[in-house]
């Protein structure tokens, strides 16, 4: 009754209210059931928002492509819900089962036992802990221990249908064949696969598998009376008895003491023994290959070889070829630009499919390559921000909009606060002085006097100079700088603003492209990095490129080819060469052979020196030989790569129109369209959607950034027709099993309907006028893209991974431990963003080594 009416309340507010009387009183039974915790997980999530949409849990995930046709999706199971059950009798209905509330593991089992019960390869099952499970007409039952096991399992004694198999012992769980269950519900469909010995070779999809369960404790049983004496009945840790023992369910299969299954990266541990063939087997797994055929450059002897063909290795191909260097860059996909490429993916519309914004670019880089003239333009946006709220609603439809107009900006703040509306310029001001700071830092290796020739130290000691004098300028904002870099973003925010609506719209950009939340530690870093650059001539913006975020690269490109850069593209590069510890060149996926002077990466440095070169065998305990020292390959091998971005570009045939600030006519654009439009109106939504996905749930509230480029770009889109993309976050890349995997459709499917419905209490029409999206998941992002993890900066950007350190400490020069081999990429220092300058600083030590 407390459940349904837990689900039944309409208000956040009200449940809110509801709540905590009775989790305490939940929390005082030692011996809950499986209902109540169910029904408290149900309202610990209904707490975040006061609408859920659900996830489908998949039978069988696809490894297809993601760009889907829209279509309108239902709601599916809630994998929370406590009512549901699980019917199923054998062959000749003497027997049967029932097992009420959800499941504690979902799983396909492909043991030899289970193979022979069922006639078949495998045999799906849901399995529940024993109080849950009612047998009918048990006395009817067969049972048998088969030999090499120690789990029952039951038969029907009449018609000797396979029943289930009592898994007390290892895992406190009963599963039940699938096979015998009437109308089985979504939420008892499998989501992973069992394996043992060496049974591998059964299921080809992408969901995760596992080499046998990893036993857990063993308790005898003892009455619930028993007293808690160190007999061994009683677990002292979680205070359960055996038959309380909570089954494993992990966000990752468990560690195996060998590499298996090449649908998921080998995990970063100290136990599982990676084979170097098994390495090669999952690159050819991981990356979508390339769409077309590969023609061999004409020359195979090159003074420098790019692998990447992003807009950082077009910036480093720029700089070299100009001081006259043979430059060969190489290319996986069929168009350049790696993240930051516009394709035309439904007929007459243009997306920027992966980066969206343009603004990091150094201003030098522009000039540099004199990009205007090869058509790079930016079209400026302002106001810059727009964040709505419901007319219904808390704040009364009032909206917020920033821009360039420092009188316009305090009377929109004004209505939330004349306090922020005061403090807002100070706050601009203070987060100018310290881009003013930390500017010089971004346009050369992080300074370090005692590294480099002549050149490069004085180049360093030049550096140093721009950063003193900025820092004697502002010298009375050094500690809050200091603070900037290591405090929560919430943290500051909180000490300049009241408003909840101010301090959420600037918030999100301390967590865009990051697993942090603004309540963590670093994240006023991400924030800073966020606003660095400069667009237009204006500082701290963003903007807009005409013809996409494909213009950037396309004109770097053009630059690049002015300068005699030769770019090849459907150039799947498998591995790097190297002998007597300095790269050679690179070996193509066709067999052939290029030779350099120098090789530069663009990829991701997990790419680069774990699956390019070997090592990550020899890291695993595996006898392998490796260019590479040991401790370098370790630490890239656990480098966190935690991101959660999601991107969804959709084609529209109506302008979004917000109930809180309605277009003056069809499709005509107001203030409201141009900039960045947030639709978080509390710093709670990002805290809570951080949570779920910190735990392997896509955020039931994501975070979610809405432009629509098309409104000052007219090249983008048919007329009276739009593009709009959406930037969502907090989208793990890793996903708890029990709720689903980005490799099944109708998965990722059921999120961009979840996404879909919170633009929609803003748009009311908006879903309905989608003509078509493409939804690129953390799992597309790393399959097409190359980004390890779906990670958009190359590795997450904490400070334990910033400047010193990136992509390790001791190499954050783009030298690497590999004498002719350069780290060009986001990987590198700076990190990422649209910013070409990992390319051009990258050039510029290449340059000096080479005393050019």
């Amino acid at each position: 009754l407390l459940f349904e009416t837990a689900r039944g309340v309409g208000s956040t507010k009200t449940l809110t209210m509801v709540t905590p009387c009775w989790f305490v009183f939940f929390f005082s039974l030692k011996r809950q059931s499986c209902a109540m915790a169910a029904a408290m997980r149900a309202m610990r999530l209904a707490l975040a928002t006061r609408a859920r949409s659900t996830l489908s849990l998949p039978l069988v995930a696809a490894s297809r492509a993601v760009t889907l046709r829209f279509a309108h999706t239902a709601s599916v199971y809630d994998h929370t819900a406590a009512t549901e059950e699980l019917k199923g009798k054998c062959k000749c209905g003497h027997v049967g089962w029932h097992a009420r509330g959800p499941s504690a593991i979902n799983f396909v089992c492909h043991c030899s036992i289970c193979r022979k019960a069922s006639g078949k390869n495998s045999l799906p099952a849901a399995a529940f802990r024993p109080n849950q499970v009612v047998w009918e007409n048990e006395e009817g039952l067969t049972k048998s221990l088969p030999p090499n096991s120690r789990n029952t399992r039951f038969y029907c004694a009449k018609c000797s249908t396979y029943m289930g198999e009592d898994a007390t012992r290892p895992l406190g769980v009963i599963a039940l064949p699938l096979s015998q269950a009437h109308a089985p519900s979504a939420c008892y469909q499998p989501n992973h696969h069992i394996f043992y010995a060496d049974r591998v070779e059964d299921a080809k999809d992408l969901l995760p598998k596992w080499v046998t369960l990893p036993e857990g404790k063993v308790f005898e049983q003892t009455p619930a009376a028993a007293t808690h004496t160190s007999d061994g009945a009683h677990d002292a840790l979680t205070g359960r008895f055996r038959k309380d023992v909570r089954p494993f369910a992990p966000t990752r299969a468990p560690d195996s003491k060998v590499y298996h299954f090449v649908e998921n990266d080998p995990v970063p541990n100290h136990i599982t023994q990676i084979e170097p063939h098994k390495v090669q087997e999952r690159v050819a797994h991981k990356y979508i290959a390339s769409p077309g055929t590969f023609t061999a450059p004409t020359r195979t002897k090159r003074d420098v070889v790019i692998v990447g063909g992003g807009h950082n290795g077009l910036v480093a191909a720029a700089y070299l070829a100009r001081k006259g260097l043979d430059v060969l860059v190489l290319e996986r996909r069929h168009v350049i630009g790696g993240a930051a490429v516009t394709e035309e993916l439904y007929p007459g519309f243009k997306f920027s499919r992966a980066s969206y914004l343009a603004g990091l670019l150094r201003p030098s880089i522009i000039t540099d390559l004199g990009l205007e003239k090869y058509g790079f333009e930016y079209l400026p946006r302002d106001p810059s921000s727009f964040t709505p709220s419901h007319p219904a609603g808390p704040l009364g439809g009032r909206s917020l909009l920033l821009g360039s107009d420092e009188a316009a900006n305090h009377a929109s703040i004004a209505q939330f606060s004349a306090k922020d509306a005061d403090a807002y310029p100070r706050y601009e001001e203070f987060l100018g002085a310290v881009r003013e700071i930390v500017q010089p830092l971004l346009d050369g290796p992080p300074p370090n006097p005692f590294v480099g020739n002549s050149g490069e130290r004085k180049a360093t000691l030049k550096q140093l100079s721009r950063v003193l004098r900025a820092g004697m300028k502002h010298r009375s904002q050094l500690p809050s700088l200091y603070e900037l870099f290591t405090a929560p973003a919430s943290h500051i925010l909180d000490r300049w603003f009241e408003s909840e609506i101010l301090k959420t719209t600037l918030a999100t950009d301390a967590v865009i492209g990051a697993m942090v939340s603004p309540t963590h530690a670093g994240s006023a870093y991400v924030l800073l990095h966020h606003v660095m650059g400069e667009a237009a001539g204006r500082q701290g913006v963003w903007a807009y490129v005409r013809g996409g975020m494909g213009a950037v690269s396309g004109t770097i490109a053009k630059a690049a080819q002015a300068a005699g850069v030769e770019i090849a593209t459907n150039a799947t590069v498998k591995s790097i060469t190297h002998a007597d510890g300095a790269a050679t060149g690179v070996l193509m996926a066709d067999g052939t052979t290029i030779t350099a002077r120098a090789v530069l990466s663009n990829a991701t440095p997990y790419h680069t020196f774990l699956e390019l070169l070997p090592g990550l065998a020899r890291d695993s305990g595996v006898a392998e030989e490796s260019p590479l020292p040991r401790d370098f390959q370790h630490h890239v091998r656990f480098a966190d790569y935690a991101c959660g971005a999601f991107k969804i570009n959709c084609a529209v045939d109506a302008l979004p129109n917000f109930a809180c600030l309605p277009n003056k006519g069809v499709n005509v654009a107001g203030p409201q369209h141009r900039g960045t439009i947030h639709f978080e109106t509390t710093m709670e939504e990002i805290e809570n959607a951080h949570r779920e996905a910190s735990l392997g749930m896509p955020a039931t509230r994501p975070v979610v950034e809405m432009t629509i480029p098309s409104v000052l770009d007219n090249t983008l889109a048919p007329a009276g027709k739009h593009v709009v993309q959406l930037f969502v976050q907090f989208a793990p890349y890793d996903v708890h099993p029990k709720i689903g995997h980005w490799a099944d459709p109708a998965f990722k499917a059921a999120f961009v309907q979840r996404v879909f419905g919170i633009v929609e209490e803003q748009c009311p029409g908006f879903t309905s006028s989608v003509l078509y999206y493409d939804a690129l998941s953390p799992l597309d992002l790393e399959r097409i893209f190359g980004l390890h993890k779906g990670n958009i900066m190359h590795g997450s950007l904490g400070l334990h991974q910033l400047a010193y350190t990136r992509p390790a400490p001791g190499f954050s020069s783009h030298r690497t431990p590999l004498r002719g081999l350069y780290l060009c990429g986001a990987g590198a220092h700076p990190g990422g963003g649209v910013m070409g300058a990992p390319g051009r600083n990258c050039a510029n030590v290449l340059l000096s080594d080479w005393k050019l």
